[in-house]
């Protein structure tokens, strides 16, 4: 798989197509891979669940996540615990 970075793929846009049409070309950004570059004969290739599965590990938690996540959490029990003497045990 092709890697390039995104001043490259700015100025060599037209390469790029072509080397997508082969096969997959990562595009990094500050030395990261940020982005696929992939040919629409290759999109259409990708299963629906496997597309399902790439898009959900790359989302972004949405607004009052925390909220839902932590619903069930008793906050008051946790101030309660005598930290300092649960260390103690440990040392």
């Amino acid at each position: 798989m092709a890697t390039v970075s995104a001043t490259d793929a700015k100025n060599r846009i037209g390469d790029l197509w072509s080397m997508a049409d082969i096969e997959p070309v990562t595009i990094e950004r500050n030395g990261s891979p940020r982005y696929q570059l992939i040919s629409t004969d290759h999109y259409v290739a990708i299963p629906k669940a496997e597309y399902d599965r790439l898009k959900a590990t790359r989302r972004a938690p949405q607004f009052g996540f925390a909220r839902q996540a932590f619903a069930d959490f008793d906050s008051e029990s946790l101030l309660a615990v005598d930290l300092i003497g649960e260390f103690e045990e440990l040392t």
